[in-house]
């Protein structure tokens, strides 16, 4: 068996700061440490690594390109073991935390408040939210339960079905005011369509659905995510076609108003998903009681 190398973080930090400084002396200065203890860190550094990580020059040094190369992982490296040391650190309040990843918009526009109660009800327990862009298949989410949207499927997942995506064209009030008594498809003419990434040629399907003719030349705004395309909507951008969970807030407080009576339901459906071995653990069916409570639904094993 090779033998593995793992510079310290100590080792790492001299480095690092030297980088960002490019002097070992002003390192030495932020990290309060002698210039010789720097220099001396990342000379071991290079001759373990057996790569030069500095070019020195008389009056600096400079990156080399390994040492570019090497100074994006260590960032990285050094940043994740400070957030997962913060984490930790919350975690001695608590006999239990519970790991909850879900895309930013459903987090903020419907799983918070579906559980809303929770860690009232159970006060030994905290909820670490993970709010990211969900990949294709679940278990590769480092999380207890994920909120995802797809076609269910999973391997090794246990996919719980909360509801089916309704999608719903939306803008704000003044774009329907200022087209009183038009037709609803002369709308869409003469106004930007709004779409995302992740439901790609979604205007297309609706006008489709409705026997419609694609208004060509007028989808000018493409977002990568959900809540960007609600606040464009928001600020009369244009129409915007999105899951209508996402914007139920919005449509109480009149800030969009459905900017049409059709409806385009979506090909998938808002799943809660984990791994099969683990569903039979108390911080799991604790959340999927809770979360299929909130929607007045029963649960039923896959």
């Amino acid at each position: 068996m090779s033998r593995m190398y793992l510079p310290t973080t100590h080792t790492m930090r001299c480095f690092q700061v030297s980088a960002k400084h490019l002097s070992f002396t002003l390192a030495a200065e932020e990290l309060n440490l002698t210039q010789s203890a720097i220099s001396k860190q990342v000379a071991l550094l290079e001759s373990s690594l057996q790569v030069q990580l500095f070019v020195r020059h008389r009056q600096k040094l400079e990156l080399s390109p390994a040492g570019s190369t090497y100074l994006s992982h260590v960032n990285s490296i050094l940043r994740r073991i400070e957030e997962t040391s913060k984490e930790m650190l919350s975690y001695g309040a608590f006999e239990e935390v519970i790991k909850i990843a879900s895309h930013p918009s459903l987090c903020s526009s419907w799983l918070v408040q579906a559980l809303k109660g929770f860690t009232a009800h159970y006060g030994d327990i905290q909820l670490s939210f993970y709010e990211q862009i969900m990949p294709d298949d679940p278990s590769e989410v480092d999380a207890d339960v994920s909120f995802v949207y797809g076609y269910g499927g999973w391997h090794d997942m246990e996919a719980v079905e909360l509801f089916d995506e309704e999608m719903i064209p939306v803008c704000h009030p003044d774009i329907l005011a200022n087209n009183a008594g038009k037709e609803e498809i002369d709308i869409y003419f003469t106004t930007r369509l709004i779409e995302c990434r992740s439901r790609l040629n979604s205007w297309d399907q609706f006008f489709g659905r409705f026997h419609q003719i694609y208004p060509n030349g007028y989808r000018s705004l493409l977002f990568e995510r959900w809540s960007s395309c609600i606040s464009a909507a928001k600020t009369g951008c244009g129409l915007a076609l999105v899951p209508k969970i996402l914007v139920e807030s919005e449509l109480e407080k009149g800030a969009l108003v459905p900017a049409s009576s059709h409806r385009l339901n979506g090909l998938g459906a808002y799943y809660m998903t984990y791994l099969k071995s683990h569903s039979a653990e108390p911080k799991v069916k604790m959340v999927r009681d809770w979360i299929l409570g909130s929607l007045n639904k029963e649960y039923v094993a896959s």
